[in-house]
């Protein structure tokens, strides 16, 4: 008989060696430190007009097939800039999925516009489309699209309807570098989208971004925002236009270089995501209540992020999902096996939103939409249901390789043979012994 390996949340010797180094990210080679060498030993190193900008711009409008692009200073500016090129204002409504990074809803009260939520599909974690059409008012302007975690959404549908009613499609394409849908790469599927270039991206350059649309209009509207700056202009006024908002929503020379590089290797690097996470997700599907991501036939996944879903009554545990997830993410943590809540609310449930009065009074800020309207979460029971039932792997999508990998599914097997004993885990004195110190996780399913 096999003999079960004891767990390490109780003493026993972790599935991964601490000394062992699961992952890296980014993964920037020789000549892309000597790009950004380059930028830095160079004079100056400012000005929208410049060569690595440029060169970006140009790069990535013929890498997607999208006639206009701008680099940019984040993610979150390429979204205000595309809800701006759309003409969103005061008094208009913007849908928006009611699960994603927080900057998705907050652009749109940038605008001074109105968020809608609407709930996801309980598979792929992106906006459901059967549920839009219910929130549409004469007063809706737009939606915002996510590609959560880097599986595009079902744009088809979605199109049709924004067309049926009018509407302004915006791509958050912060996860989606590379991914294709139905043969057209993310950034191409609506009207404008944006790509975030933050170091932990696919496609990375520090702090920096990509707006980018088919609309010559959206494009010169935006300019007013992106604030461009000429250094060899005659006078100031040229230099500076100053008939514009002057939200100075420029990229550095220094994340484009450093961009522009990782970019002539993206679909090589996007490639060795999708081995790691398939690899992983077709050793977890075999493991009773654990349900990896998965990716319709007719798109690319990218795998910025490995979303699992955990299922205690598969397992035969009767307990509330939050709090088996809590559990099984200790013991998972303890065996070297990270795992992290990223956005560990639903966006409905910002203080922003949820208690508007309070962050008025601790912030210079005043809603936008009418005291009449409240944000519930019950409106929202799948992006909820999500939030309390998955977790993300951290280390799947930037493993160094089939070891690393194998070592991850390795400790869910080990985790999930022994699920009876999880469930006896003590998550409060462990994490005031330190021993779950590092797991952010748990520390926020206490709070649950």
């Amino acid at each position: 008989m096999k003999k079960v390996k004891k767990l390490a949340a109780f003493g026993g010797d972790p599935i991964v060696p601490k000394s062992m180094k699961l992952t890296r990210w980014p993964r920037i080679e020789p000549n892309e430190i000597e790009n950004v060498l380059t930028v830095l030993q160079s004079e100056p190193i400012i000005g929208s007009d410049a060569q690595p900008i440029v060169q970006l711009e140009n790069e990535w409008s013929s890498y997607i097939g999208v006639p206009f692009c701008r680099a940019v200073a984040s993610g979150t500016a390429g979204l205000h800039m595309a809800l701006w090129g759309a003409g969103v204002g005061p008094g208009d409504e913007v849908l928006v999925p009611a699960y994603s990074f927080m900057a998705t809803a907050l652009v749109v009260l940038h605008t001074g516009a109105s968020v809608v939520f609407v709930d996801i599909d309980p598979k792929t974690y992106n906006l459901d489309p059967t549920l839009i059409e219910e929130k549409i008012t004469p007063r809706t302007k737009a939606l915002i699209v996510v590609h959560l975690g880097g599986l595009p959404a079902d744009m088809d549908e979605i199109g049709v309807i924004a067309k049926r009613h009018n509407l302004a499609v915006i791509e958050d394409a912060a996860h989606a570098h590379g991914a294709l849908y139905r043969g057209r790469k993310t950034g191409t599927l609506g009207d404008a989208a944006s790509f975030s270039l933050n170091g932990a991206k696919n496609l990375p350059g520090g702090e920096a971004g990509l707006f980018v649309t088919r609309h010559q209009s959206y494009s010169d509207r935006a300019q007013g925002l992106w604030l461009p700056v000429t250094l060899a202009a005659s006078s100031e006024s040229e230099k500076y236009p100053l008939a514009t908002l002057g939200y100075n929503y420029r990229c550095s020379l220094v994340a484009a270089a450093l961009a522009g590089g990782q970019l002539k290797r993206l679909d090589a690097l996007n490639a060795i995501r999708r081995a790691n996470c398939e690899r992983l997700a077709e050793q977890l599907r075999q493991i009773p209540g654990v349900i990896p991501p998965e990716a319709p036939e007719d798109r690319t996944h990218v795998y910025h992020l490995f979303r699992v879903r955990f299922d205690p009554q598969a397992v035969g545990v009767d307990v509330r999902p939050n709090e088996f997830r809590a559990r099984v993410v200790a013991a998972l943590s303890a065996e070297g096996v990270m795992c992290r809540s990223w956005m560990n609310w639903s966006l409905p449930e910002l203080p922003i939103f949820s208690k508007p009065n309070d962050f008025e009074r601790l912030h210079p800020w005043k809603r936008t939409w009418s005291k009449d309207r409240t944000y519930d979460r019950i409106e929202c029971p799948e992006a909820n249901r999500m939030v309390g039932e998955t977790t993300v792997v951290a280390d799947a999508p930037t493993s160094t390789g089939p070891e690393a990998v194998d070592l991850l599914a390795e400790g869910f097997q080990k985790v999930f043979s022994q699920i009876d004993t999880v469930m006896q885990i003590d998550l409060t004195e462990k994490l005031a012994s330190g021993e779950l110190a590092t797991c952010e996780a748990v520390r926020q399913e206490l709070q649950v």
